[in-house]
């Protein structure tokens, strides 16, 4: 292992930023040329970048443009034997490091200039041993929620928000990381991230984070050959990992008590990262040789989960287990078919400045395209007793236990409907305040015979399985058939919207996202955007243009829902 390193003695700094590379090429002078930029003077931290045996020149790029900015005693360039995966590297740098605390970036990332600042200065007022800066995605899906408001100590053996952000990009106190001896898995793990991050939230209750500046920006690339855990997934090696995050949760000093919040916890992995490879385009897109490997690998884990555990799934990837527990690759193919043609349509109904702020009212259906047509039609569920069960595919409601899952009554009444603000240019996601309520609308109603049917089968208290009624013909029939309309309105003032703050200059879009039983879609509301100039320019009229259709209004037959933020 060769290194080029100031080797001055200096005290300790305030912050590591340790940066793992293998064959990153150009894109990785993003990164440091950010780090550069830094508000927090250079005296005060220093780059250490820990480069995986690259082949194409990295560690001199990276030497060459630091030494070019005068920088040569703030960067770092460690060069190591090739291991393949990020793990090494990052404990190599953590080994390093003389920073006060380490900030871990991947090296297609960037941070904001005032990053380091801001996440060093959270820590020192709160006492927290991990800080998590604010996200921006760039091809990459950052979260938003955790964000909306701050947070000086949370803790994830009480509170799953801390869930939303698993990745290692976050400022951690190098002290907390030595008592703890909290290292990385080396080798090609996957997940390795995530069971460093999980061990070091449950070794705390000191989490903070910085809710009002975009700190880190996370950049996925065209194809993603640049980042150096970029490999095919396996899927049993990867079922492996997901096998090893959730023995953290038994494991001593991490060990959480089996009960409700431990099952919510344990359905970040489960669910997210195993079930749902086994739905919609996540399966689809596999060739089908490899859709019965990942059927193989999730569908064993899934035999080894309590059935409890799936309490704690979204609804939509209860109906997943009960088909991975069912082991057939037909009915799983057919509801991920089913699943992949479902969106949300937003309509907007009226968009009006008044005073400097902008508000829109919208609403938006649940909606299924149709599979070899164009066009979509709305979703059904089964409307029955008070209950709304989603109208799946008879091949899968047929499945036991399918039928069940399928119950998406608890879903629509926990539905989530926010107002986004997204910046075109940094990426930045914001949240708006907003109330919404849902409003059900008949589909189909029973016929008087349907009618008679059930009431007959309901004194005689018939009552067969769910798997078993959906194989009976006309069995859709007994029930009525409604669809689901989201209704909201809110109300942006860009002076303030961001926290309190002015929206940064730039283009920002309005959206509405949809998340209802564990679909989540965010789409952009038609003609809804802000345009916000840059200081000394011109004040331009912001775009918020109302499509020409009149407000819609429920129908008699509508029947309110919920009412909710």
């Amino acid at each position: 292992m060769r290194t080029t390193a100031p080797a001055d003695g200096r005290t300790p700094l305030k912050v590591s930023i340790v940066v793992p590379t293998h064959n990153t090429g150009g894109t990785v002078l993003a990164g440091l040329r950010s780090f550069l930029a830094q508000t927090l003077p250079r005296t005060d931290f220093e780059v250490v970048y820990v480069d995986d045996g690259s082949t194409d020149g990295t560690p001199a790029l990276l030497e060459s443009e630091a030494a070019r900015r005068g920088a040569g005693r703030t960067v770092r360039v460690i060069r190591t034997p090739n291991s393949g995966w990020p793990g090494r590297p990052r404990n190599i740098g953590m080994d390093a490091a003389r920073g006060e605390f380490v900030y871990f970036v991947d090296d297609d990332d960037w941070l904001a200039p005032e990053a380091l600042e801001r996440t060093y200065g959270r820590a020192r007022e709160t006492g927290a041993d991990i800080v998590v800066g604010r996200v921006a995605g760039h091809g990459r899906r950052a979260p938003h929620a955790l964000f909306e408001r701050p947070l000086s100590a949370a803790d994830l053996r009480s509170d799953v928000a801390l869930l939303a952000s698993m990745t290692v990009h976050k400022l951690f106190r190098r002290d907390f990381l030595q008592r703890n001896e909290l290292r990385f898995e080396e080798g090609q793990v996957r997940l390795e991230d995530h069971m460093f991050t999980l061990r070091a939230y449950l070794l705390t209750d000191r989490v903070a984070t910085v809710h009002d500046y975009t700190c880190y920006h996370w950049v996925k690339h065209e194809g993603d050959e640049h980042n150096i855990s970029y490999r095919t997934i396996e899927p049993g090696p990867y079922t492996d990992s997901i096998r090893k995050v959730l023995d953290i949760l038994d494991a001593p000093g991490t060990r959480v008590t089996p009960d409700r919040h431990r099952y919510r916890l344990a359905a970040n992995w489960y669910g997210k990262k195993a079930l749902a490879r086994l739905g919609g385009r996540s399966l689809l897109d596999q060739p089908r040789g490899r859709r019965q490997q990942w059927l193989d690998a999730v569908g064993a884990l899934a035999a080894d989960m309590p059935l409890q555990a799936d309490s704690s799934l979204p609804t939509r990837l209860r109906i997943v287990a009960a088909l991975a527990r069912h082991g057939e690759l037909a009915p799983l193919e057919r509801q991920a078919r089913f699943e992949s043609g479902i969106d949300h349509r937003p309509h907007v109904s009226r968009a009006e400045w008044d005073g400097g702020r902008l508000t829109v009212t919208c609403d938006s259906r649940l909606v299924r395209k149709r599979e070899q047509r164009a066009g979509a039609r709305p979703l059904a569920f089964h409307r029955d007793q008070g209950r709304y069960v989603l109208r799946l595919p008879p091949s899968v409601a047929a499945v036991p236990g399918a039928a069940e899952a399928a119950d998406f009554t608890k879903a629509v009444r926990r539905s989530n409907v926010r107002g986004l603000l997204r910046h075109r240019e940094g990426g930045t996601v914001l949240s708006v305040p907003l109330d919404h309520r849902v409003v059900e609308e008949p589909l189909r109603r029973r016929s008087r015979a349907a009618e008679a049917t059930a009431r007959a089968a309901r004194r005689l208290r018939l009552r067969l399985p769910a798997w078993l009624a959906a194989r009976l013909p006309g069995a859709d029939h007994g029930r009525d058939l409604c669809v689901l309309r989201f209704e909201t309105e809110f109300t942006v003032d860009p002076s303030s919207a961001d926290n309190g703050r002015p929206l940064a200059p730039g283009t920002w879009d309005l959206r509405l996202q949809l998340g209802c039983g564990g679909w989540r879609f965010a789409r952009n509301l038609p003609g809804c955007t802000i345009e916000v100039p840059a200081p000394g320019q011109p004040q331009r009229a912001a775009e918020a243009t109302t499509p020409p259709a009149a407000v819609r209004r429920p129908s008699d037959e509508a029947a309110l829902i919920r009412t909710g933020r």
